[in-house]
C-alpha cells in the first residue's frame, strides 16, 4: 500500500517537471493551435516538420537520463567527485553531436521531406518550417543535459522556471512573427518555427547563467570529463537515443502512411497525437521522478527500495493521468475544435480521442518504467521492446488498414491503441523481472 508520505515525495518531484515538460509542449501545441488557423495543409505540413526534427534531436536527447542516472547514483554513493562531472561531459557530447547534425540535416531537409510529404504543397510549406527548427538542435540537448541535472539533484522546481518563461516568450513571438503583429513581418507556419528556437536558446542562456553563479565550486564547465566518464555517458546515452530516433522515424512513417489515406485524416491523426502527449507529459515527467529516486537508492544499496519506487511511481501515473483524461472524454469535440476548423475533420477524430482518453492511464506506466530502465543502465531491452511493437507489429498493421485497405482514421487509430497495450505489458515486464538491479553503472 502506498503511503502518504511518499506520494509527497514522488508528487514534489514530479509536479514542477511536469509543469516543465508541460511547458515544452505546450510551446509546439500553441504552435499548432495558430498554425491551425491557417487550414490543414499547414497542420500536416507542421506534423511532419515536428516529427522530422524528433527525428534528430534523438540522437542528443538520450544524454538527459544518462545525466541523471549518473549524478543520482553518485549521490546515492556517497562518491567525492565534482558534481557537475556528468553535466559538463554530457554539454560536451551534446556539440560534439549537435554541430555536424545542425549542418547536415539544414543541407539535407528539402530532399528528406520530399521523401515522407503527401504533397507539394506540404513540401513548400514544411521545408523552411523544418529548416529553422534544425537550427535548434544543439539548444535542444542543452536544455535537455540541464533538465536531467536539476532532476537529479532535486531542484526541479529551477527547471520548471525555465521552461515556464520559455513558453510565455514563444506565445509572444508566435503571435507577432505567425500573423505579423507589434510591425513584425507576417511569416506564417515559419514563424512558429523560428519562435521556437528563439526559446529554446535564451532557455540555453538562463540555464548557463544560473550554473556559473550556483555551481562553480561544483566543477560546472570546469571539472573536466575524461575519456572513461565520456565512454560511460555514450553507454548510457546511446539505448535511448535509439529508442528515441526509431520512435520518432516510426511516427514519421505514421504520418507518412496516414497522409496516403487523406490530408483531413493526416490532420486529425496529428492533433489527436498532440492531444495524446498533453496526458502523457505527466507520465514522463513521474518518469523522470522516479528515476531520480530508483538510481539514488540502488547507490545506496537498497534495491527493494528502489524497485517499490518505481511501482509506487506507477501507481500514482495510472490513477492521476486516467482523472486528466476525463474532460476530453466527456468533450472531445471542445478539445478537437481548437485545433481542427473544419467541422468533418473533427468528426472523425471524436471517437479516438475518447478512447485514448479512456485508456492512456494505464499505458502511462510504459513511459515511466521505460525512462527508469534507461537512467540505471537497462536501456537495451527497452530498445528491443519499442523498436519490435512498433516496426514489427505497429506499422504494417497501419498500412494494412490504412493504405491497403483503406478503412480509414478509426481503424488505424485501434491499431495505435493496440500497440501501445502491447507496448505496456512487455515493459512492466522488463521492469518486474528486476534484472536491472545487477547493473553497474
Amino acid at each position: 500500500m502506498i503511503t502518504r508520505q511518499r506520494i509527497g515525495t514522488i508528487s514534489s518531484l514530479a509536479f514542477p517537471i511536469s509543469i516543465a515538460l508541460g511547458s515544452n509542449l505546450m510551446m509546439s501545441v500553441i504552435d499548432l493551435a495558430m498554425v491551425g488557423r491557417l487550414g490543414n495543409n499547414a497542420i500536416a505540413a507542421v506534423a511532419l516538420a515536428s516529427f522530422s526534427n524528433m527525428l534528430v534531436l534523438a540522437c542528443v536527447g538520450g544524454v538527459s537520463p544518462a545525466i541523471q542516472g549518473l549524478v543520482a547514483r553518485r549521490a546515492g554513493e556517497g562518491s567525492g567527485e565534482p558534481r557537475c562531472l556528468p553535466l559538463n561531459g554530457g554539454l560536451l557530447l551534446v556539440l560534439m553531436l549537435g554541430i555536424p547534425l545542425t549542418i547536415l540535416c539544414y543541407w539535407l531537409s528539402p530532399f528528406f521531406f520530399s521523401l515522407i510529404s503527401p504533397g507539394t504543397e506540404l513540401t513548400r510549406i514544411g521545408v523552411p518550417f523544418l529548416r529553422v527548427l534544425y537550427l535548434g538542435i544543439i539548444a535542444s540537448g542543452v536544455n535537455l543535459s540541464f533538465r536531467g541535472y536539476w532532476a537529479s539533484i532535486g531542484k526541479p522546481s529551477v527547471y520548471m522556471s525555465i521552461g515556464l518563461f520559455m513558453d510565455c516568450l514563444n506565445i509572444l513571438l508566435n503571435y507577432a512573427l505567425i500573423f505579423g503583429h507589434f510591425g513584425a513581418p507576417a511569416l506564417g507556419a515559419m514563424g512558429a518555427a523560428v519562435s521556437t528556437v528563439i526559446a529554446l536558446y535564451t532557455g540555453v542562456v538562463i540555464n548557463g547563467a544560473i550554473g556559473h553563479v550556483r555551481f562553480k565550486k561544483d566543477g560546472f564547465l570546469s571539472a573536466r570529463p575524461g575519456r572513461p566518464l565520456l565512454m560511460r555517458l555514450v553507454k548510457l546515452s546511446v539505448p535511448a537515443a535509439t529508442q528515441e530516433f526509431f520512435f520518432s522515424a516510426g511516427y514519421l512513417v505514421f504520418f507518412w502512411l496516414v497522409g496516403q489515406v487523406g490530408t483531413e485524416e493526416l490532420a486529425a491523426a496529428n492533433v489527436l497525437i498532440r492531444l495524446t502527449m498533453v496526458l502523457v507529459v505527466l507520465a514522463m515527467s513521474l518518469g523522470v521522478a522516479s528515476a531520480t529516486l530508483v538510481a539514488k537508492s540502488a547507490g545506496e544499496g537498497d534495491t527493494a527500495g528502489a524497485a517499490q519506487w518505481g511501482w509506487d511511481t506507477g501507481k500514482v501515473g495510472v490513477a492521476v493521468i486516467t482523472l486528466l483524461g476525463i474532460p476530453l472524454f466527456v468533450f472531445p469535440r471542445f478539445f478537437l475544435s481548437l485545433f481542427l476548423p473544419d467541422p468533418h475533420t473533427i468528426s472523425m477524430a471524436v471517437i479516438p480521442l475518447q478512447l485514448t482518453a479512456a485508456t492512456t492511464g494505464i499505458m502511462s506506466v510504459v513511459y515511466i518504467f521505460a525512462f527508469t530502465l534507461f537512467s540505471v543502465g537497462d536501456g537495451n531491452r527497452v530498445m528491443m521492446v519499442s523498436f519490435s511493437t512498433q516496426w514489427l507489429f505497429f506499422l504494417p498493421m497501419v498500412w494494412f488498414v490504412g493504405p491497403y485497405l483503406h478503412y480509414g482514421l478509426l481503424p488505424i487509430w485501434l491499431v495505435h491503441m493496440a500497440y501501445g497495450g502491447l507496448a505496456t505489458a512487455l515493459i512492466t515486464a522488463v521492469w518486474a523481472d528486476g534484472k536491472w538491479k545487477k547493473i553497474k553503472i
